[in-house]
């Protein structure tokens, strides 16, 4: 395997391979690479080089692989078509009513399946709801119990909770206005297609220069899809589709309060896909939105527009924490704080408490 690895990335994968011989990115990281460009042709394998090879140091396994995929729909379209097809042959659902070994177990059944990805979305936003609704409600299961019992009301179409004692149905009269009723497929899709794509003309990929799939990017799920996919979900009867209008990303948009619109919060997240932690990858569409500078109340003497799409950054609640509640020092009254500095409106510098420093940038962390 590993005379494997050495024959593809110096014969396949130049430029990566250069990066390697002159001492710029370790050899785990190059090997992780060519396991997966191996079953490319020599084309594909070459686009995975030209795109990959500056940030390879950084780049993370999932946005390899990512990569790797693209490379595979661009310059192999008949064969992600037919994947595409087969995956679509082979949805199911299996419950496992059978082979439980002992009469304790036996009323626990296993459950598996493969979802159409629209369907999961949906069904995940129905477990997910019903689940925080028995919370809300004094359930002191764990959150696991509770999506599985929230499937078994899905199951018997309950959308609502039937809680029958004085004490719940008080409860569930204070979750009237939240209680989950059956909607029509809700799409909202930041999808980035070609103009050919649109007017359903064949498409010519501007990396081969062949004729081949129209891709998509879908930024709810930071993959690339096929164009057929996006339409088959689009065409389930009922379906309520949103169009988001396009975003000018260089507007500087401020205000003076401290909460935040969502005009800004949309701006400041589309910008940054992640939490600028260091290393940090939780996706921004579920992260606090975090002054970098401590905001100062204009009755306090704070300056106007302290809120704004340049003095803010995605941070998930944990690193928010970290930098905005730091940990006190139990041999003095000093402080644990993690610091940082926004360099440019995508790059930011990070000092850790022990003085290491960090440059986040838009193809990961390098460590200074």
């Amino acid at each position: 395997m590993l005379l494997s690895d050495a024959v593809e990335a110096r014969y396949r994968l130049p430029k990566i391979w250069q990066r390697l011989v002159d001492g710029q990115v370790q050899v785990w990281r190059v090997r992780r690479v060519t396991d997966l460009t191996r079953s490319l042709t020599a084309e594909a394998a070459a686009f995975v080089d030209a795109h990959l090879a500056h940030v390879i140091h950084t780049s993370s396994f999932t946005t390899v692989k990512r990569l790797v995929a693209e490379a595979a729909a661009r310059f192999d379209p008949e064969a992600t078509e037919m994947e595409e097809v087969d995956t679509a042959a082979t949805l199911h659902v299996t419950l496992d009513l059978n082979t439980a070994w002992s009469i304790g177990t036996a009323s626990g059944v296993h459950l598996s399946g493969l979802l159409d990805r629209a369907d999961a979305e949906e069904l995940e936003h129905a477990i997910r709801t019903i689940a925080d609704q028995l919370l809300a409600a004094g359930s002191t299961d764990s959150l696991d119990v509770r999506r599985a019992k929230a499937l078994g009301y899905l199951s018997r179409g309950d959308l609502t909770l039937d809680l029958t004692s004085p004490v719940e149905e008080a409860r569930q009269r204070r979750l009237e206005t939240t209680k989950p009723t059956h909607q029509p497929r809700q799409v909202v899709l930041h999808v980035h297609l070609s103009e050919a794509a649109l007017k359903g003309a064949p498409e010519v990929d501007p990396d081969t220069g062949r004729l081949g799939l129209h891709l998509a990017r879908v930024e709810n799920h930071h993959q690339t899809l096929t164009a057929d996919a996006v339409r088959d979900w689009l065409a389930v009867p009922g379906t309520h589709i949103t169009v988001k209008p396009v975003i000018d990303l260089h507007d500087q948009i401020a205000v003076d309060s401290y909460e935040i619109p969502d005009r800004i919060s949309q701006r400041v997240k589309l910008k940054r896909p992640t939490c600028v932690f260091p290393h940090c990858t939780r996706t921004s569409t579920r992260t606090d939105l975090d002054h970098i500078d401590e905001y100062v109340p204009p009755d306090q003497g704070g300056p106007p527009g302290q809120t704004s799409t340049a003095t803010l950054a995605p941070l998930c609640r944990r690193h928010h924490r970290a930098k905005t509640h730091p940990s006190p020092v139990s041999t003095s009254s000093t402080t644990v704080r993690w610091d940082y500095d926004q360099l440019t409106p995508t790059t930011w510098l990070w000092t850790s408490p022990h003085g290491l420093r960090f440059l986040v940038h838009p193809d990961g962390t390098t460590e200074l």
